[in-house]
């Protein structure tokens, strides 16, 4: 049995801030938000209290073969602050540092932003800015990509009419010992389709209470 203390409790006005907030996130970009919550029983449920984007490549970043980024925004106190938030990064194209590197540049910015506002005085979009961190995340795709240049490989590929173009690859330096070059995670060989824009409908509050995404009520 865990001896985990119980979580303090989160502030009724800070729940429903939270609340609204995932329903923003979930309202703007649908199946993309895969929300998680500490199972019931555990000492400190719901915390940690998880909001998870799949961030398809954006047109900026077409040239990366890195389909898409998994943000995770993590939740572990009940409080709005840098202490009690915590970032995971993954994809399948990611190597392992970078994972580490590009949670590290979101957590900064998270952090500077929760540091900076209050519940009384909240940042644009509420306490917690949630869907504020997760756009920045695809605004900037390709800065994350690039946060250790040494992993980054670039080879001449060929667009969808045929044209030959400079693109970018991820390799994992850790397993490649001294000399470098470690195996390359992935390499486009086919010309690339334009990304498929899914337009999503709005989900209610109630419906996402029934569904169980929302695990303060």
């Amino acid at each position: 049995r865990s001896s985990a203390p119980p979580a303090p409790p989160m502030h009724t006005e800070l729940k429903k801030a939270l609340q609204q907030e995932v329903l923003a996130a979930k309202s703007r970009w649908g199946g993309a938000i895969k929300l998680s919550k500490a199972p019931a029983g555990t000492p400190t449920a719901p915390l940690p209290i998880g909001v998870e984007r799949t961030i398809a490549r954006p047109a900026s970043a077409e040239a990366f073969d890195v389909d898409d980024l998994r943000v995770r925004l993590l939740i572990d106190g009940p409080s709005a602050s840098a202490e009690c938030v915590r970032v995971e990064v993954s994809g399948d194209a990611l190597p392992a540092q970078l994972q580490a590197a590009a949670a590290a540049r979101v957590a900064e910015l998270w952090g500077g932003i929760l540091t900076k506002y209050s519940l009384a005085a909240p940042a644009a979009g509420g306490p917690f800015a949630i869907e504020r961190v997760l756009a920045w995340c695809e605004t900037k795709y390709t800065e994350l990509l690039n946060l250790l240049p040494e992993l980054v490989e670039g080879y001449d590929g060929v667009n969808e009419v045929g044209v030959t173009i400079r693109r970018y690859c991820l390799v994992d330096r850790a397993e490649g010992g001294e000399g470098g070059g470690g195996p390359m995670l992935k390499r486009r060989t086919s010309p690339s389709s334009p990304p498929t824009i899914t337009r999503v409908s709005k989900t209610s509050m109630y419906s996402i209470w029934r569904l169980g995404l929302c695990p303060w009520t």
